[in-house]
């Protein structure tokens, strides 16, 4: 029987079940996402407690809302010392595939689940992309991982301008969820967004959202850290100031501004 969102199922481990059934999910999946079952598990949090599911696009907060929503899925629990909101596997929230949800009905024309992203500036998500994961300082390991996605080597010193045409030669199917368009992110076309919130007003509308919702968090999780942030905004016309790379911004992520209602002038991002 479908799951009905009616409360905890028992989780199984990631890829179980029997060949059937995983290819059955798997074309089920196809209907809906643009990427793999990792992925698709990776960035669908879906809280049975308040039957809403976010889809997560990086560098737009994603980080207070995966905290949010597992503050409410809890009840309140503190998650243990050390434990990461980015673990998957010690979320609270549930994942797609790996859960056995029935996609028809998370996603279907009449869904009872309310389904919600939030979106950015291309440029502006790009830029802190660049900045946090590339561009010095970095976490060195984690820079690693980054630059050899791009075919470069850990040691190599990366412009904002090479960044931008390393991701331009991608295959948008194999790039990072960092800098995946977020059309590709979200299922455009595929999945209806209930809300889609903006990064440019952030609080004013996770809290519409959690208002809507139900979902419930205490104000001190709702305010971004410094751990992720780049202050990308204020630094557009330093690194724009090459037109190379607002073009390429403008070439990759096409789909991105019109979906989305964001202007191509770089002066107003």
């Amino acid at each position: 029987m479908p799951h009905t969102g009616q409360g905890p199922r028992e989780r199984r481990p990631w890829g179980s079940g029997t060949n059937l059934r995983r290819r059955t999910m798997k074309a089920e999946a196809s209907t809906y996402f643009r990427h793999g079952e990792y992925r698709i598990d990776h960035l669908t949090h879906i809280s049975r407690r308040h039957r809403v599911v976010y889809l997560e696009v990086p560098k737009t907060g994603c980080t207070v809302i995966k905290r949010v929503l597992q503050h409410s899925e809890s009840g309140g629990t503190q998650p243990s010392p050390g434990v990461s909101v980015h673990q998957r596997d010690a979320s609270p929230l549930g994942a797609p595939l790996r859960d056995g949800f029935d996609l028809d009905e998370l996603f279907g024309e009449h869904s009872p689940w309310l389904t919600f992203a939030f979106v950015r500036n291309p440029y502006s998500r790009l830029l802190s992309c660049y900045l946090d994961k590339i561009g010095p300082p970095h976490r060195r390991s984690y820079r690693d991982v980054k630059v050899h996605n791009l075919g470069l080597a850990p040691d190599d010193k990366v412009s904002f301008r090479e960044f931008l045409e390393r991701v331009s030669e991608q295959p948008k199917r194999k790039m990072d969820i960092h800098w995946s368009p977020q059309t590709r992110l979200t299922g455009w076309g595929k999945i209806s967004l209930d809300f889609i919130g903006r990064f440019e007003s952030f609080e004013a509308d996770l809290r519409r959202l959690m208002t809507v919702s139900g979902v419930t968090a205490p104000d001190e999780l709702l305010t971004r850290r410094a751990g992720h942030a780049t202050d990308a905004h204020r630094r557009l016309d330093e690194y724009y100031s090459d037109d190379r790379c607002a073009t390429l911004v403008r070439e990759i992520y096409a789909r991105d501004f019109d979906a989305f209602g964001y202007g191509r002038d770089v002066r107003f991002a």
